[in-house]
């Protein structure tokens, strides 16, 4: 199990209470590891989970044009991926590769939707963050395609 102290280090969860954070580490996350290479998850696939990196390095790439892969995020300690698990059509819009030794919380997308419904309260402030983590990623989408625009 996920301590209530570990969520309180993570974005997403700040200003969510520690009952609150309770609920969430016995019922939604759990810590899981995965090799440098592994492959997360792949752009356009199901969004399930979503994900926080505890230790270790994740890429996040897109495919801009055909066989044209772009780097668009390079992940570290309590930063989160995976969000599209939160928001509907629950697609990933992005890969997420390991690049060294990680390990990753792991949210399990349907039971924290549940919660949401629940827990709107909870929910506001999480999605909150999450509308954030978007935004940030697109921007950086938006440099990385200019840069490949320019660079030809």
């Amino acid at each position: 199990m996920v301590s209530v102290e570990r969520l309180k280090e993570v974005g997403i969860f700040h200003g969510i209470n520690d009952d609150e954070l309770e609920m969430i580490a016995r019922g939604v996350v759990r810590v899981q590891q995965y090799p440098a290479g592994e492959v997360i998850f792949a752009e356009n696939g199901e969004s399930t989970r979503m994900y926080v990196v505890d230790s270790g390095r994740v890429n996040l790439d897109i495919e801009a044009v055909p066989d044209t892969h772009l780097q668009v995020a390079s992940l570290r300690r309590n930063e989160v991926f995976g969000w599209e698990a939160l928001v509907p059509p629950y697609r990933y819009t992005s890969t997420a590769k390991v690049m060294a030794d990680s390990e990753a919380i792991v949210l399990d997308g349907a039971v924290m939707r549940k919660l949401c419904e629940t827990h709107p309260d909870i929910c506001a402030r999480v999605m909150e963050r999450v509308v954030r983590i978007a935004a940030d990623q697109l921007v950086a989408t938006r440099q990385q395609m200019f840069m490949l625009l320019h660079s030809k």
